[in-house]
């Protein structure tokens, strides 16, 4: 059994998602398409518009075999530890042959190249990057200033686009865990029923309905009662204040007495939108603004995420998957995967796992009853749902 895997949030699925698991399969011919993809939160701090189990049902409709979930500590953080979590869980299954991601360049010789180097300098672009933030500058420009000094100017504008730096971020992964999965990039194609997921979830935010994204997403059933980043603004005021700031300083993100202008603004912000842009500074950029408020809603500290972000903490939570090659899927990857197969929850299963990887599921768990709360529907989702 031939297997690619692909590694997205699906927030919303839509055509590109659909065109980019089409073309990976035809690429490397292979027989089941794999997705590692995020939960109920994400990557830049927006909570998803539509719960993890629907997303991953949807996905399974148009033509993904199997969804597993990124755990929460990864799919909440930053490029870096985003890729390295995905990378990791496809590794331990020890039969993925290819990752395939979409790019701005199809080059995988180059985004090698630009990985590799970023690899050998990782020491100096650190101690630079963390020289730039004394200085009152934005991490993401502090980056770009740290590397753009062992890469050429060519290198340096391509590692700057964001689908780049996530796929540079993948090789990177790979070639420090020695892996044998084969990188393939896509690259991103503009055509009149693509756009991005942003751009989707902005014309959802604006207009309120799905009628305006219908020619961008091959199902908008799963649309029916989505949710913005707002929806959560009432119960993080009140986690914000109810933990007060000796707390906040102790979550992951926050730094140099952020917590006191977090605690402050809450008091001075009508909504979400308004908290963020007091928030918004020129050192704090507003993803990272909106990771650390999301850390401070599903409570991870500094000291969870070091825990958490271990090399053991790797299992396979599957969401969805493909009736009709469910049973030779799954023996496929129990046969060879050297991490925790999970397709159904209860307290037993949870206590049987090993400390670290009980502690990121618990986390997981926790994550999608907020996230139900929020969306006033049942808790315990991920007790129930069946594959």
């Amino acid at each position: 059994m031939k297997i690619v895997g692909i590694i997205a949030e699906f927030n919303p699925f839509h055509n590109g998602h659909k065109y980019l698991i089409q073309k990976a399969k035809e690429i490397t011919n292979a027989d089941v398409a794999l997705c590692i993809m995020s939960g109920n939160f994400t990557q830049l701090g927006n909570i998803s518009i539509v719960d993890k189990f629907k997303r991953a049902q949807v996905a399974i409709q148009n033509g993904v075999d199997v969804v597993i979930e990124l755990p929460t500590i990864y799919a909440t953080a930053s490029s870096e530890f985003f890729a390295r979590g995905a990378v990791n869980i496809l590794n331990s299954m020890h039969c993925i042959d290819y990752i395939c991601f979409g790019s701005e360049t199809a080059n995988i010789k180059e985004l090698t190249e630009i990985a590799n180097k970023l690899i050998f300098n990782d020491k100096q672009i650190w101690n630079n990057i963390t020289e730039e933030l004394r200085n009152g500058i934005s991490f993401a420009t502090a980056r770009q200033n740290a590397i753009s000094k062992f890469l050429t100017k060519y290198e340096t504008d391509i590692s700057s686009l964001p689908n780049n730096i996530l796929a540079i971020e993948y090789i990177k992964t790979l070639i420090k865990l020695k892996s044998t999965i084969e990188p393939i990039a896509i690259k991103r194609t503009e055509q009149e029923n693509i756009t991005s997921a942003t751009n989707i979830r902005n014309m959802l935010y604006n207009d309120k309905n799905i009628y305006s994204i219908q020619k961008y997403v091959p199902n908008t059933t799963h649309l029916s009662n989505f949710l913005f980043n707002d929806n959560m603004y009432t119960l993080l005021k009140y986690a914000i204040i109810s933990k007060g700031t000796r707390y906040i300083a102790n979550i992951n993100e926050v730094t140099e007495g952020l917590e006191n202008k977090i605690y402050n603004e809450i008091n001075n912000s009508k909504n979400y939108d308004e908290f963020i842009q007091n928030i918004k500074s020129k050192r704090y950029q507003l993803s990272k603004i909106k990771r650390i408020l999301v850390n401070i809603l599903l409570d991870i500290t500094k000291e969870d995420f070091i825990s958490l972000n271990a090399e053991n903490n790797a299992y396979i939570h599957i969401l969805a998957i493909n009736s009709s090659k469910k049973k030779e899927i799954l023996s496929h990857i129990n046969q060879y995967a050297n991490v925790p197969v999970i397709t159904s929850i209860n307290d037993d299963i949870i206590k049987n796992l090993d400390v670290t990887i009980g502690n990121s599921l618990s986390l997981d768990i926790q994550a999608s009853n907020i996230y139900s709360i929020i969306s006033n529907e049942n808790i315990n989702k991920d007790y129930t749902n069946k594959i």
